[in-house]
């Protein structure tokens, strides 16, 4: 970061505009129209998983061409990593080492690892699904070793301007493209509900669904009254929009500006990058030349065929513009609303009656209005009045195919809506496999083999989690049809509460912790009488929360103080930068006794390596990631056991125990937005009939289902697996209520009720 005398930011210092690329005609048109730097997707590895990604041979021209223009290239690896693809990581890496990009961008601490010991060449940034909003973070990672941190979308032009006097790392920030509702990293919908996880690529968008408000009510005398069952599009956030801001956006120090849109077509990177470089050329200039130029770049933005945009957290952390309800949030140009389809011998067909020209070659998306799905194709014929034209105009009405199952999960006839999201986009989608050849030529690459041997040898790492002939410890059956692996020891659970004042109570379980919020009634209640929990208090866990503004690191640094002083010495992390509270230099004094720290499952762990990165860092315990499926927990759990070896037995209490929830209503959304349109507590259902129900928690907005998750009925199977402890989080309904229903999934028999139960029985996409 460019600093003048006294480390007092300069005021005039060079952003890097940095442009997405989903395809090599992307990267070219970014370049050509003035972009600094250009970032794409790695194979496989990419938190924006495309039909057609880019090939590493691919990037390999891409990393010459840029550096020969003068202009930097990065990699965004920034997917979690399942356990079946440690090897292919490590084989990825090797290529990139060699391939020298300017810096990967990444989320999974396993991928931190591996690339910091093994290929210490590359340079590393924090993906914006690190979820960093505050200082402390930014400064953890950097002292972790990345060298840039991208912030989370959800703050003002203020706190990134607190954050970058205070952070010591490069920042860089998102200043054009699409907003999700939820803070990246923090988003369990599109995996507990959709089966494909938005923090591996997969995201169905559940935020851009129509919902509609239902009659009941959450907890008593909280809600908001108002009509039951009027609907809207609440949570489908409007586009961000910088443009207007970027001298007061300077002032923050930010060495970055980030436009969102890997999987945007060629058009809109060519007009966002233009109008962004045309801004940014022009902000010394005087304000009538500037004010022309501004102009000029908003047109631009409008003929990008991006959604309504907004300035979103930059001037309010309430943003008032930042959701239209009433708007679907569709990218594009409305094209036309579907009058009729038909389907026949497999196949389907749409009469629309045009709002605009259309042409074949064009990218069209199809808004299924009763599911909120919606899906994407290219035009390849188009009819008018039953013979086959390539354009049709304005008032005309045209049929034209779409796929088979478009429309297929609603229930009467269809209504939809379709948008234009690309012109003539058949040819600019990667050209034949005979141009593709030709412009990787002499750029073939393959791992180094026996550097990734060498590298998953000195890990103890191998597929399956089998290490040195040592037997995998899970409850599959072997081949003479017995259980394999660890007897099923006693359960130990772990119990979250909201609240304090619950703990006495009695449970279906005997709790070996107690798990509280770290908030304020709860220091109210431990402040008016902590000499009560002497002889509790060791059960004791303090849970920290996964956002924590900058304005409020102080309170969280005098309350975590006072808990030491009063002997408490268990802390769990939502976040792997909270460490940094208990750590010397933290502007606390000495805080009491040794502490133990655990994470929650907001770690985002999905493998052994990421286990191994956070033994490594202290931690006594970890929640493994929620979104696991069966296969994948065993076979991490086996690998994480073998390659610590022997140690546990060795040095009793020593190695890091591994938990995981499997009892609960976790947050689907984590937000920072308070709409007007929203309605705390009361239920809201979706296009499929779920009902979810909004809260407001610690300064952030959750979306719970009605529906608990639960992996009870699995808990012998998790503990032979090689899980130590099992959380039961009854924090997230009222007390009396979820004991009653814990209590009946634990007994097994007679009715059940409905659950969640993610892709454990499943498969993780």
């Amino acid at each position: 970061m460019k600093t003048g005398q006294a480390g007092v930011l300069d005021p005039i210092h060079t952003m890097e505009l940095l442009a997405p690329a989903g395809s090599v005609e992307a990267f070219a048109a970014a370049l050509a129209e003035g972009a600094d730097a250009v970032y794409v997707g790695a194979p496989r590895f990419s938190a924006r998983a495309m039909a057609r990604e880019v090939s590493l041979a691919e990037i390999g021209a891409m990393i010459r061409q840029a550096h020969g223009q003068g202009k930097k290239l990065y990699i965004a690896m920034n997917s979690l990593v399942r356990e079946d693809e440690v090897r292919r990581v490590v084989e990825t890496l090797s290529v990139l080492a060699r391939l020298g990009p300017d810096a990967l961008i990444i989320q999974d601490l396993g991928v931190l690892y591996l690339a910091q010991r093994y290929f210490p060449g590359l340079a590393l940034h924090a993906s914006t699904l690190m979820s960093v909003h505050n200082s402390l973070a930014a400064r953890h990672l950097a002292d972790l070793g990345l060298q840039r941190v991208v912030l989370a979308r959800e703050l003002t032009l203020e706190e990134i301007g607190r954050i970058g006097e205070r952070a010591g790392v490069e920042l860089e920030i998102f200043v054009h493209g699409a907003m999700c509702f939820s803070y990246s990293g923090l988003c369990l919908f599109s995996s507990l509900h959709g089966g494909r996880s938005s923090l591996r690529g997969q995201c169905v968008q559940p935020c851009r669904r129509r919902y509609s408000w239902q009659k009941g009510g959450g907890r008593s005398g909280r809600g908001r009254a108002g009509r039951s069952g009027k609907g809207g599009y609440f949570f489908s956030m409007n586009d961000l929009s910088g443009i207007d801001l970027l001298p007061e956006i300077r002032q923050t120090g930010v060495v970055s500006l980030k436009i969102e849109g890997r999987l945007k077509s060629v058009e809109y990177v060519r007009k966002t990058v233009r109008a962004y470089r045309l801004v940014l050329d022009s902000l010394d200039l005087s304000g009538r030349q500037r004010q022309e130029i501004l102009d000029r770049a908003n047109r631009l933005l409008d003929e990008a065929m991006g959604r309504r945009r907004s300035t979103g957290y930059f001037l309010d952390a309430r943003p008032k513009q930042a959701v239209s309800p009433a708007i679907s949030g569709n990218t594009g140009t409305m094209i036309g609303r579907v009058d009729r389809m038909e389907r026949r011998r497999g196949r389907a067909f749409l009469q629309v009656r045009l709002r605009g020209d259309l042409a074949v070659g064009d990218r069209l998306r199809l808004h299924d209005e009763q599911t909120g799905e919606r899906q994407a194709f290219t035009l390849r014929t188009l009819q008018v009045g039953g013979r086959s034209v390539g354009r049709a105009g304005a008032g005309q009405t045209v049929r034209i195919p779409v796929p088979a199952d478009a429309g297929s999960g609603g229930r009467g006839a269809f209504r939809g809506v379709l948008f234009r999201v690309d012109v003539g986009a058949a040819e600019k989608r990667g050209g034949t496999g005979r141009k593709r050849a030709g412009r990787v030529k002499g750029c073939r690459v393959a791992p180094d083999r026996a550097e990734v041997e060498a590298v998953l040898d000195d890990m103890q790492w191998r597929q399956g989690g089998v290490v040195s002939g040592q037997r995998r410890p899970g409850g599959r059956q072997g081949r003479g049809g017995k259980k394999e692996g660890r007897r099923v020891q006693q359960v130990e659970w772990w119990v979250r509460l909201r609240s304090l004042r619950s703990a006495p109570r009695r449970f279906p379980v005997r709790p070996a912790r107690i798990l509280v919020p770290l908030d304020r009634d709860n220091m109210a209640e431990i402040r008016k009488g902590h000499g009560r929990w002497s002889g509790g208090g060791d059960r004791l866990v303090w849970c920290l929360p996964p956002v924590i503004q900058e304005a409020a690191l102080n309170w969280f640094r005098e309350q975590i103080d006072f808990l030491r002083r009063a002997g408490f010495t268990d802390f769990q992390l939502a976040h792997i930068s909270q460490q940094r509270f208990f750590s010397s230099g933290s502007g606390q004094g000495d805080g009491g006794g040794q502490v133990r720290l655990y994470g929650d499952y907001r770690f985002n762990l999905l493998n052994s390596v990421s286990l191994g990165a956070c033994r490594r860092l202290g931690l006594a315990g970890i929640q493994f990631s929620l979104e696991t499926d069966r296969g994948n927990l065993e076979v991490a759990l086996a690998a994480f056991r073998a390659a610590v070896g022997s140690e546990r037995r060795d040095r009793p209490g020593q190695g890091m125990k591994v938990g995981l929830l499997v009892y609960g209503r976790p947050p689907l959304f984590t937000a920072r937005l308070e709409a007007d349109h929203f309605r705390y507590h009361q239920p809201v259902a979706s296009p499929r009939g779920e009902r979810f129900v909004l809260e407001q928690e610690q300064g952030v907005t959750l979306v719970r289902a009605s529906q608990p998750f639960s992996l009870l009925q699995y808990r012998d199977e998790l503990l032979r697996a090689g899980v130590d402890y099992l959380v039961l989080d009854l924090s997230g309904g009222f007390l009396q209520r979820e004991v009653e229903l814990l209590s009946i999934l634990l007994r097994g028999n007679g009715r059940q009720p409905p659950v969640m139960t993610g892709n454990y029985g499943g498969s993780l996409v």
